[in-house]
């Protein structure tokens, strides 16, 4: 009579979980609804691990079917997100979202996922990368907030972080300042020993801060910058004279041609 009563009570349950539970984003494609994490707690009895288990398989399945069918999957940062609202040090959804996000994604269903990626993970830079990229690149920029994610890999003693890595909170920076203050900016932090090391970041992080994208097409431009900083480095010349040099340099902003006044009017005219 008690186990009747435990599964009618389950049943119960179960069944005010999905009637509460919050639907996904309408995308057109599919009509698919996830409980809420607090509901599915009740269910599990304790094995919120397992319950987030099962779910991730399942997401990972549907999106595997997606795939096959060529239909659209959009659901399974919602999937990740209540995978870790169950069972919060599950690291497979934070990576596996992480790597699979576009990061200039429209969709910003995965920033709840990331974001806790990076809180409960605080010393696994891949996670809190996937988390600033999407906050510097993704459809609403917020470098500065990147750059704070970002920031403390820079004296981090994981050896595996690469030089590139450590240094690309500074990167979020300057991309938020303006030409003359992101300029000085690295001027002043060319002279400082904590950054002694990391003078060729610096070659690449001037070169497109002055509006150059392609080293192939601009390598002319590349190597007058990376003299001019060497020769500022050593001394050679004064943070004056290459602060000036460097801001002569900005590539002017490619202007879309303005059609014809005068052929407009004719054109109008004629018609």
């Amino acid at each position: 009579m008690r186990y009747l009563v435990c599964l009618i009570l389950a049943i119960v349950v179960v069944a005010f979980a999905f009637h509460y539970a919050k639907p996904l984003p309408s995308t057109n494609f599919d009509e698919s609804f996830l409980p809420r994490a607090n509901y599915v707690k009740y269910i599990a009895a304790g094995n919120d691990a397992s319950v987030a288990g099962l779910f991730w398989i399942k997401g990972l399945t549907e999106l595997g079917e997606s795939f096959l069918t060529g239909k659209e999957y959009a659901y399974l940062s919602h999937v990740a997100n209540l995978c870790t609202e169950l069972d919060s040090l599950f690291y497979t959804p934070y990576y596996f979202v992480g790597g699979v996000t576009s990061i200039d994604s429209p969709d910003t269903s995965d920033f709840v996922v990331l974001r806790r990626a990076s809180r409960i993970y605080p010393n696994e830079w891949r996670l809190s990368l996937y988390y600033a990229l999407r906050l510097a690149r993704g459809p609403y920029p917020n470098r500065t907030e990147a750059a704070n994610v970002m920031r403390k890999y820079f004296d981090s003693p994981d050896t595996t972080i690469p030089k590139h890595i450590r240094m690309i909170y500074h990167s979020f920076e300057l991309d938020s300042m303006q030409t003359e203050t992101a300029l000085e900016t690295i001027l002043n932090d060319l002279m400082q020993p904590r950054y002694k090391k990391f003078r060729g970041s610096f070659y690449n992080k001037t070169f497109r801060i002055l509006g150059y994208k392609n080293r192939g097409t601009d390598s002319l431009a590349y190597e007058e910058i990376k003299l001019t900083i060497d020769s500022f480095v050593d001394q050679k010349i004064s943070p004056q004279q290459a602060y000036g040099h460097l801001l002569q340099m900005k590539k002017p902003e490619e202007v879309e041609p303005v059609a014809d006044s005068t052929a407009v009017a004719d054109t109008t005219a004629a018609n």
